[in-house]
């Protein structure tokens, strides 16, 4: 396992600019996850760590060592496909040791690695089979176990589940987590699933256009998004954007929701909110930050409970998705199921601001950090 640099990696073909300047630092056993919607830049940031793509600018360093025109085989990584990539004429024991075999590696060390690897993925009973008598699943692990039976300093996914069915997904998602923890390994992830990004990460990179829009552990980018990009992208349902005003209240700057009765919601950094009095920001606000009303919270200090006019509602077993309009932006709220919330009634909720942030409709950029 071995570090990983990207210094300032700019990518071009002719005029057009990928890759504008990337600059992530990932620690020796660190889960890395590049997300962001496609054509990002993020499979080409993965192809030119992998040696696939000749860089423009920048380096790359991996285990200190600079290996930015160093060929593929020679930067000591193993790359695991969405298209699986498995030979269909060899054995799944056969495919495992192939790579093994081509490094000269003798019959019995190449042997003992299978059973090391197959043990650890639990295919030993597939050992003998070929690619097409496997599930979708099963030649993602045999993909896997290719790579591990390589003992690469680095490893590298390229959306290895986007072909698995939404079941499978989740299972090979636990499985590649659990993976991680046995064995340590440096791990760079490319996907465009946010929900993978969240579970999987030590930390994220979100990009957008050739751009690390944020980096940072998925807490954090969850609860502390840079800008209107990434909190609307990570987070299922997204972050809900109100439309509100800046008004003086009893404890300092608030905001004031287009409501029937004009909610004024306390904001904990209302310092930050000063410069903006009398205009119009975008509200931050995460479903599960809107709910039924809650005993336990009553009383709290960012705790507002208002009246909602319910549009529609959208039952999901363990809750139910209430959606409303406000300021003529939809809104998503988090309820009990029991909690009864028909369309076209009115209810209240109850709104929580203590994690709440702010941002400038114009730029998208956060304003109370």
């Amino acid at each position: 396992m071995a570090n990983l640099v990207i210094d300032n990696v700019k990518k071009r073909y002719g005029d057009t600019e990928i890759l504008k300047g990337i600059n992530i630092s990932i620690a020796a056993g660190e889960f890395l996850i590049l997300v962001g919607p496609s054509g990002c830049g993020k499979s080409t940031l993965m192809n030119s760590i992998a040696g696939l793509e000749e860089v423009s600018e920048g380096s790359i360093l991996i285990a200190d060592q600079d290996v930015t025109h160093s060929s593929p085989k020679d930067r000591d990584i193993a790359m695991v496909f969405q298209s699986y990539a498995l030979y269909p004429n060899m054995t799944v024991a056969q495919n495992i040791s192939f790579g093994l075999e081509m490094r000269k590696v003798p019959k019995e060390e190449r042997d003992v690695e299978v059973e090391r690897v197959a043990e650890l993925l639990q295919i030993n009973h597939l050992l003998n089979r070929k690619p097409a008598q496997l599930s979708g699943g099963q030649r993602q692990r045999v993909a896997m176990g290719r790579a591990l039976a390589r003992r690469p300093q680095l490893y590298l996914f390229d959306e290895p589940l986007s072909n698995l069915d939404a079941k499978l997904r989740v299972e090979m998602r636990t499985e590649i987590k659990k993976l991680h923890k046995k064995l340590g390994t440096t791990i760079v992830y490319v996907t465009h699933d946010q929900v993978e990004a969240m579970t999987l990460a030590d930390r994220i990179a979100v990009m957008r256009d050739g751009e690390v829009q944020q980096l940072g552990t998925p807490q954090e980018i969850y609860d502390n998004p840079a800008n209107l990009f990434v909190a609307g992208f990570m987070g299922s349902p997204a972050m809900n954007f109100i439309p509100a005003t800046v008004v003086t209240g009893d404890d300092g700057a608030m905001l004031e929701l287009a409501t029937p009765n004009k909610t004024l919601l306390p904001f904990p950094k209302h310092e930050s909110l000063q410069p903006y009095l009398g205009k119009s920001l975008l509200l931050g606000l995460r479903p599960e930050m809107i709910t039924e009303p809650q005993a336990h919270k009553e009383g709290q200090k960012y705790v507002t409970t208002t009246a909602i006019e319910v549009e529609v509602t959208e039952p999901m077993g363990a809750d139910t998705m209430v959606i409303t309009r406000i300021n003529n932006a939809e809104v998503n709220c988090r309820s009990n199921p029991a909690y009864p919330a028909d369309a076209g009634s009115v209810i209240n909720m109850m709104f929580d601001t203590s994690k709440a942030v702010v941002f400038n409709p114009t730029t998208g950029e956060r304003v109370d950090v």
